[in-house]
């Protein structure tokens, strides 16, 4: 746990020239002293010119030598009618203009100057040599990508930059929060911490696209610290184990050790800093279908429908583990009580404060500096994260919508070590990772169109027999002679395109555009003369990645780039959130024999089949041997099983849809039961998990 006095942790210094904000400062400093030099010349001939008219209306009238009267002067044809130094309308305009412009330069100026010293508040971690990635790092073993020119940058945009990840580290420490707060009971000391909130970010400027995964606190694994692992205990854990001084890059330790993920950076909050940046916020709204409570948090939300989180009642929803909904007069489990549930609450808040930060107007620095300097008042970094790298970030981001964040759920299964419950990683939690390695894409997954324009007219074996080696679908034509190899796709299948890139020995040249004419998951390979050969093993995706990200399109520089299209995650991909429900009408069964007489459905993808005879008002349902079904009651019609002997059926009636199916006992051949209702077990899980509060669509809270 990182402690939250600078005494303890030292901050590291900004270096001098690592401050953007510094040149523009310095900028408008000169604009300033320019202004004020105009500003103090117009004053003097304003007072020269006021001296002058004062000075014509109250002088005496000359005298004449020979007659002591005043001598008639009427002006000139082409003196002005106004006084002499006296301004006309468009000057005054002018001036005014130029006056409030220099105000805004002096306001915009101090602003940032206000931002620069809030992030340079921030404690920082001293971060030992090693344990967290270098995004600029330069690639070993790059198998010919060291001798590849760079394209030049255009005009008015900046490099997007690497790919980082970001670890966001939530401690349960209790230091700052009130007594009154449920949080701050515990059974152990205000300052010990563990990790109570574990997500990896993944931002890619380049592509405009944010991954987001939760790591379940009770995962079992070797925690690791200084390069060794130490025991195998809770992820949780890797803060006490790592002591307050070096508890975040234990963790970050931790993690790239035993998944292969690189961290670039982490961030550090607990419970006070969780709820101050809520509370600065003005509260987030929720929504929910029914009054809720969690006993264990503190969480009581007497009413259903929208409401105003603040900050302890934030926490509260975040920290939930066993939420019970009020529902048909009575108090009902909600979900199935475990991590998963919670960590997916917790992203689902995560999108309920950004929105909420949006509408407050958090995407300008200018506008809300105060949420900016809440946010660092509140927060741990590491001592790679700078100033330049926050601002190029939120300068990509700056039109990210929230609902574009691509969430992950890691598969994990129970397992139990002594008397503790402990989870571990189920089977393809490593696809779920190589999205946040870069490579969660696989060359089946890839069409390939290659043209060929090297003008060779016999090959022992064609590219096309190369590529399908190592599984790419690929296509094949001639053209004409091209000198440079290039690889051309859209921004979206940027993966594509590296993947493919790794197979070729001299790195080619990519071309990345929304124009090009190419399928969805296609990526064209032009073979120019100075193509040599396949690789037989792809190099690092970070050695291709380190070239290819030069050849995207950069990041404004007054506003971000149009946001590239989002990639559409698989659907028969288990490890995300996306679910398709498929409902099928009662109508259009598939029906096997005799009309009226059976029906004969499979159910994709278990691939289980139930045969059921269908006699005149009532149902029977014949189960082969270890099967089992489960046969749904429509009111008022009757329902009557009959099983095989050892057979067990569940029943379920529709007539309350969130209670629970009711097991019934095992009967012997020929024997029949009557539909039971009994009174749900309070403790049963009857009510459907609460994994979004966000309101549901065409309701504004």
């Amino acid at each position: 746990m990182a402690p939250r006095s600078a005494g303890a942790h030292p901050v590291a210094s900004l270096p001098v020239d690592d401050r953007p904000g510094a040149g523009l400062q310095q900028s408008l400093q000169r604009a300033w002293q320019g202004l004020r030099d105009h500003l103090r010349a117009w004053t003097r001939q304003v007072s020269a010119g006021v001296g002058d008219s004062f000075g014509n209306g109250h002088q005496k009238a000359p005298v004449s030598e020979a007659v002591n009267e005043p001598v008639d002067q009427p002006a000139g044809p082409d003196e002005p009618d106004e006084p002499a130094g006296r301004r006309t309308w468009p000057q005054r305009i002018l001036i005014a203009a130029s006056v409030f412009f220099a105000v805004g330069l002096i306001y915009a100026s101090g602003r940032l100057d206000s931002f620069e010293e809030a992030v340079g508040s921030i404690v920082r971690i001293d971060v030992p040599a090693g344990v967290l990635a270098d995004p600029h790092a330069p690639a070993t073993a790059d198998n010919g990508t060291g001798a590849r020119e760079r394209p030049a940058v255009r005009p008015g945009e900046t490099p997007a930059g690497p790919a980082r990840n970001f670890l966001i580290i939530g401690t349960d420490s209790a230091v700052g929060l009130d007594d009154d707060d449920p949080a701050a009971h515990r059974d152990r000391t205000a300052s010990a911490a563990l990790a109570d909130v574990i997500m990896l970010l993944r931002l890619d400027p380049g592509l405009r696209r944010a991954s987001l995964v939760s790591l379940p606190r009770d995962l079992y694994v070797p925690i690791w610290r200084g390069g060794v692992p130490v025991r195998e205990e809770k992820i949780a854990s890797s803060l006490l184990v790592g002591g307050m001084e070096q508890g975040a890059p234990t963790l970050v330790e931790t993690i790239t050790n035993n998944f292969g993920v690189p961290i670039h950076n982490f961030v550090v909050m607990d419970f006070h800093g969780f709820e101050a940046v809520v509370d600065e916020l003005g509260g987030v709204p929720a929504w929910f279908p029914y009054p809720v409570r969690d006993v264990g948090s503190g969480l009581n939300e007497p009413y259903g429908g929208c409401t105003l989180l603040d900050g302890q009642e934030s926490l509260a929803f975040v920290r939930s583990r066993k939420i019970e909904g009020y529902f048909d007069g009575r108090w009902r489990r909600v979900g199935v009580w475990n991590d998963l549930e919670r960590n997916q609450r917790q992203q689902s808040f995560m999108l309920m404060a950004m929105e909420r930060a949006i509408d407050k107007g958090a995407r300008s620095v200018l506008a809300r500096n105060d949420l900016i300097e809440a946010g660092a008042a509140t927060v741990v970094l590491d001592d790679r994260l700078t100033l330049r790298t926050l601002l190029d970030l939120g300068r990509a981001f700056s039109s990210f919508k929230p609902d574009d964040l691509d969430r992950y759920v890691l598969p994990v299964i129970d397992d139990s070590v002594g008397n503790s419950s402990v989870l571990r990683l189920g089977d393809n939690a490593s696809r779920v990772f190589d999205v946040f390695r870069g490579t969660a894409l696989q060359t089946e997954d890839v069409q390939v169109s290659v043209v060929d324009g090297r003008g060779v007219d016999d090959e022992a074996v064609p590219p096309t027999v190369h590529l399908g080696r190592h599984g790419f679908s690929v296509d094949m034509r001639t053209g004409p002679i091209a000198a440079r190899t290039t690889i051309r796709a859209a921004i979206d299948d940027y993966e594509a395109a590296v993947l493919l890139g790794r197979f070729v020995r001299s790195v080619p040249v990519f071309d990345f555009r929304d124009d090009l004419g190419l399928e969805p998951g296609t990526v064209e390979l032009r073979m120019g003369t100075d193509f040599t050969e396949f690789l037989t093993e792809p190099r690092t995706y970070e050695a291709t990645d380190a070239i290819a990200r030069d050849y995207l399109p950069g990041v404004l520089m007054e506003q971000a780039a149009k946001l590239a299209p989002r990639r559409a995650l698989q659907d028969d991909d288990p490890t995300t959130t996306t679910t398709t429900t498929t409902t099928l009408p009662p109508e259009e069964p598939t029906t096997t024999g005799a009309p009226e007489e059976s029906t004969t459905t499979t159910l994709a993808p278990e691939e289980s089949t139930t045969t059921t005879t269908l006699p005149p008002d009532e149902t029977t349902t014949t189960l082969a041997p270890d099967e089992e079904t489960t046969t749904t009651t429509l009111p008022p019609e009757e329902s009557t099983t009959t099983l095989a002997p050892e057979e067990e059926v569940t029943t379920t009636t529709l007539a309350d849809e969130l209670l629970p199916a009711e097991p019934t006992t095992t009967l012997a051949e020929g024997e029949t039961i009557e539909e039971i209702t009994p009174e749900p077990d309070p403790d049963a899980y009857n009510l459907p998990p609460i994994l979004d509060a966000r309101p549901p669509a065409g309701v504004k809270c």
